[in-house]
């Protein structure tokens, strides 16, 4: 019986179903899809039998074989790539290389915004989305479609990010993952890592602006959109920033040997070339093999990009590319063209055109011996998997930094947009076709890379299997996801810090100077009053008697002082109680102002007369009459 039950377990586990994985690639980037949809198939094709339902705008090419076990759900691609148009982006070189690096951050941001509107509100996403059908893991590509984690949150799913051109600031932010402007430069910016002092003064700024407009911009649409699309699903929405915490795995496509070393954390990967085709599942179609074995001197391949539009470049431009090719018979040349129209009437013998081509496998084709590219990621990495030189023509920073670092290196040369010329053109062929150097050198970066050895892809997959296993992996998770922008930067601390020091260095400063002043003040009262002693203590005796003792003279039957003025007081001093110096009048003077408010004196308590008024009033201005000036005199007389 326990040996039934036992068997009978093991039957049923090895027929039991993997997880059911749901993959949104939003992105009208058709090299984004590629990137995605090749790591959606190495997990269709692991023992785990996982199974795969895939949302995108993207078809699969002319020649690209059926996806195994991956259920497509296709979005109008004409309504996404229409409405990045309406937004003022492109896909022509022109207006691409024009645009400048804000209107592009800018319009992007819109463009990003409202495609994921658009994808949420499809039929069959919405029927999906009501089918009741159940999911186990997320996996998304998070450029311009943070509102996409929402979905994350409806299935209760941990979340798997890719990014297939390298991190960059938003990624970090939403991982918490450190980043330094001094350090790691700006995708948006055409500088390495090795910036001089101006340009990390542009990194910097550029850095604050893309943090600014990411919290204050880009948050708040995506928050519209996330609000819109799943408030009808779910009764209580979390708050949109608390989203990035579920957040458990992010697949970089980059390298430091052909980036540059950075900090990551270990819930992101860097697993560059992950998207690169086994050499056996590498198939040229025979017309086109054909082709390129015909050509005596070898092939040269151009493509400007997934997206980019050979044909619409403007005619100045094409028609030095012609000049070339036509210069060099000894090479066939490979253009990808998206026009009907022929590139040139009749087309020339050593000339293949074709809106799509299996790059990869032409560029591993060992009579391919030069790509003229716009040094994409994808493409880089495609062409060192072929051991085939570039010719560099960058149209936006970040293809110009990858030409610089391939430069560097001797893998390649460059030619800017604006400097194509009939010279630098046919200069630059020449050499990277004569001098077997470069290809040396790009056989040295392959082995750094170890492109043939598949590392990128086993690392990919045991960590979302290790996702899946545990839940979420959020051992892994780092807490600077759930610090603001003040906490991360340390500007509270910074803050706090200043404060407190200024609180340090004025309160001894505030107690030193009330101290000082008190003392100030204090000498300043008493010098004061030792520059004036007399007339204050003038003004303390004149108002208590005539004399200077209260009791010496005083009114008769009255006890009160004698009122005087200031001239009063200078008068009285030249005075005394018991004697007078003269008995006769004070001459008057005639500058004398005299008030008029004065009390006369009264008989005094000494015993004799004293004549009042011939003592304390200007006799100019008061007048003493006659007869009595007469009888004052018989009195002094008799006395």
């Amino acid at each position: 019986m326990r040996m039934l039950q036992l068997l009978s377990l093991w039957l049923l586990c090895s027929h039991a179903t993997g997880a059911n994985i749901l993959a949104v690639l939003p992105s009208v980037w058709r090299s984004h899809y590629l990137f995605g949809r090749r790591l959606l198939q190495h997990l269709a094709a692991t023992p785990q039998n996982h199974s795969v339902t895939l949302i995108s705008p993207h078809a699969l090419a002319e020649g690209d074989a059926e996806l195994y076990k991956i259920r497509e759900i296709r979005i109008e691609d004409q309504d996404l790539m229409q409405n990045w148009l309406d937004m003022g982006m492109s896909f022509q070189a022109e207006q691409m290389y024009a645009q400048s690096v804000m209107e592009r951050f800018t319009r992007m941001i819109y463009a990003g915004t409202t495609n994921v509107d658009l994808l949420l509100s499809d039929g069959r996403v919405q029927k999906l989305l009501t089918s009741g059908e159940k999911f186990d893991l997320l996996i998304v590509d998070l450029f311009l479609s943070d509102a996409l984690l929402g979905l994350a949150y409806y299935y209760g799913v941990p979340t798997v990010a890719i990014s297939p051109t390298g991190a960059n600031s938003w990624l970090n932010n939403m991982f918490g993952n450190p980043q330094s402007a001094s350090l790691d430069p700006s995708n948006f910016l055409p500088f390495t890592e090795r910036m001089n002092t101006r340009e990390r003064i542009a990194n910097t700024l550029m850095s604050t602006f893309e943090r600014l407009t990411y919290n204050f911009f880009h948050l708040i649409s995506q928050q519209s959109v996330y609000s819109n699309h799943f408030e009808l699903l779910v009764r209580e929405l979390p708050n949109y920033r608390d989203l990035s915490k579920n957040l458990s795995l992010a697949l970089i496509n980059s390298h430091p040997a052909l980036d540059y070393p950075r900090a990551y954390l270990p819930n992101m990967l860097e697993v560059g070339g992950l998207h690169l085709l086994e050499p056996q599942q590498l198939q040229v179609p025979n017309h086109v093999r054909s082709f390129i074995e015909s050509a005596p001197g070898g092939v040269i391949y151009l493509s400007l990009g997934a997206e980019v539009q050979t044909a619409k470049l403007p005619s100045d431009k094409l028609s030095i590319l012609l000049d070339v090719f036509a210069h060099l018979k000894e090479f066939n040349f490979l253009l990808k063209w998206e026009a009907e129209e022929l590139v040139q009437q009749p087309l020339p013998d050593n000339i293949m055109i074709n809106s799509w081509w299996p790059q990869q496998a032409i560029l591993a084709h060992p009579q391919v011996k030069l790509f003229i590219s716009s040094c994409g990621q994808l493409s880089v990495w495609e062409s060192i998997a072929g051991d085939t030189p570039i010719l560099a023509i960058p149209i936006l920073p970040e293809q110009e930094v990858l030409a610089k670092r391939l430069q560097l290196r001797g893998a390649a040369l460059s030619v800017g947009y604006d400097a194509i010329t009939y010279d630098a053109l046919l200069h630059s062929i020449r050499q990277l076709t004569l001098n077997v150097s470069y290809a040396q050198h790009l056989a040295h970066l392959k082995t750094r890379l170890n492109i043939d050895n598949s590392e990128a892809t086993s690392r990919a997959l045991s960590s979302i299997e290790l996702i899946l296993e545990t839940g979420g992996a959020d051992f892994l998770k780092s807490h600077a996801n759930a610090l603001n922008f003040w906490r991360t930067e340390g500007l509270d601390v910074l803050l706090i810090i200043v404060l407190g020091i200024c609180a340090i260095l004025t309160v001894p400063f505030v107690a030193t100077w009330c101290i000082l002043r008190r003392s100030y003040n204090s000498q300043s009262e008493q010098q004061q009053q030792k520059q004036q002693p007399y007339r204050t203590t003038l003004k303390s005796v004149g108002r208590v008697h005539s004399y200077g003792d209260p009791s010496s003279c005083t009114t008769a039957g009255t006890s009160e002082p004698l009122r005087r003025t200031r001239s009063a007081q200078s008068l009285s001093a030249r005075s005394s109680c018991s004697s007078f110096s003269s008995t006769t009048p004070t001459t008057p003077s005639t500058s004398s102002s005299t008030p008029v408010e004065l009390t006369p004196p009264q008989p005094s308590a000494c015993g004799g007369a004293v004549p009042s008024l011939k003592l304390y009033v200007n006799q100019g201005v008061y007048g003493t009459p006659k007869t009595l000036h007469d009888e004052n005199n018989k009195e002094q007389a008799f006395l």
